[in-house]
Parts: structure tokens; C-alpha cells; sequence
């Protein structure tokens, strides 16, 4: 036999119109209306709950450590943007950015992330209020003050 006639066999004996008709019960809709409602009734409860909550954000710690995972995974997928770029972005660098900026090094150490290298992350990463006060510095600036 080939695989075609086979196929067609297979498919033959399992033509769902041979097997016996079942019937829906007769409330079946009734109970997936209840149901949907009561599901309704849940989800007010929780936006009810959700509306009184006051937002609060992350732990200065917590969204240093985010920040520092995310500049390391753009800077896994290629170069950093150069100090020069960013300072004209109008993103405010730190003094030991600036520093780097001004100093004549080349492209590849322009694009560096000295922020990896950088004692206030550390410090920022594992101390809420840490007491750190750079300007342009992200870490500093993730501090509550």
C-alpha cells in the first residue's frame, strides 16, 4: 500500500461523523453565563483593591541593580555610545565620565561603561540612601532624597 492510500485510510477511520452525537445539557449556557459573571465580580474586587493601594516605587538598590543589568546587556549586543554622543544627547555625565570625555583616548575607550568600574555603583547596588552625591552620576540620582 502507499502512502497516500494509507493516509486516506487513516483519515477514513477518523471521521468524527461515525462516532455517536452528544448532546450539550440544556443549561450549558446558563452556566457559562454564571460563570463569566462571577469572574466580572472577582476582577472589580481586585481593581477595587488595586485603586486603593498607593504605588510605590522600587528600592533605590533594586533599580541601581536593574540599571547596571541593562547598560551590561547593550553593551553585550555592541559598543556603547561614546561619552561625546551622550553629553550632546543631553544626558549629564559624571566627574569621571567628564574626565574620560576631555582626555585624548580613542573611540573604543569613549564608548567604555565606567559606571561598571565605579565605586558608587557598588555602594548604590547594595545600600538604599547610599550616600552618594555625584552629579550626572544615574546612581545618585536613584537615591531618594
Amino acid at each position: 500500500m502507499d502512502d497516500d492510500a494509507l493516509f486516506k485510510r487513516l483519515a477514513a477511520a477518523s471521521d468524527p461523523s461515525a462516532l455517536p452525537a452528544e448532546s450539550a445539557p440544556a443549561n450549558l449556557k446558563d452556566k457559562i453565563q454564571a460563570s463569566l459573571l462571577a469572574r466580572q465580580a472577582d476582577d472589580s474586587v481586585f481593581e477595587t483593591l488595586a485603586a486603593a493601594m498607593s504605588a510605590e516605587s522600587a528600592p533605590p538598590s533594586l533599580t541601581s541593580r536593574i540599571y547596571s543589568a541593562l547598560v551590561a546587556r547593550q553593551a553585550e549586543s555592541g559598543p556603547l555610545l561614546g561619552l561625546p554622543a551622550v553629553k550632546a544627547g543631553g544626558r549629564e555625565l559624571c566627574v569621571f565620565e567628564e574626565l574620560v570625555r576631555i582626555a585624548p583616548v580613542g573611540e573604543k575607550k569613549q564608548a567604555f561603561n565606567y559606571c561598571h568600574i565605579c565605586h558608587a555603583r557598588v555602594i548604590a547596588e547594595r545600600m538604599d540612601f547610599a550616600p552618594i552625591y555625584w552629579p550626572g552620576c544615574p546612581y545618585a540620582a536613584f537615591q531618594r532624597r
